[in-house]
């Protein structure tokens, strides 16, 4: 499970991954997000539909109802989340993209932590279960 990322590229890089020019009309927050080290409860560029229009907006990146007690979790299991009490309100609502350069995991190891995997997509690459 990843606890880091990259979202190093310009919302126009991102866009222009789905669509012809003429076809990316969605507006957008102007924030700047780019960056190489995306953390856990920091913004993060989500794309979602909004009152039948694409949305491009910064969001947290965590999930927390309200009857949670503990920290946001940033990750879930696709064999669970449907059937999850926490996720299967979320599943039930709709989709997004969250773009993604890259994940990588970092392991403590003795008094430094470690790099364990990094994985940089050269292709572009959606996954949109349904």
């Amino acid at each position: 499970m990843c606890g880091r990322f990259a979202q190093s590229q310009t919302r126009e890089d991102y866009l222009a991954l789905l669509a012809e020019d003429i076809e990316r009309d969605i507006p957008y927050d102007p924030e700047p997000i780019g960056r190489y080290n995306v953390a856990p409860g920091t913004k993060v560029l989500l794309l979602s539909e909004r009152d039948e229009h694409l949305h491009l907006d910064p969001v947290f990146w965590g999930y927390a109802p309200g009857w949670w007690d503990k920290p946001p979790l940033i990750n879930a299991r696709v064999e669970t989340a449907s059937t999850s009490r926490m996720f299967k309100p979320l599943w039930q609502h709709g989709r997004a993209i969250c773009f993604a350069d890259g994940w990588f995991e970092w392991k403590k190891g003795g008094d430094k932590k470690s790099l364990i995997l990094s994985i940089a997509l050269t292709d572009n690459l959606f996954l949109w279960p349904r």
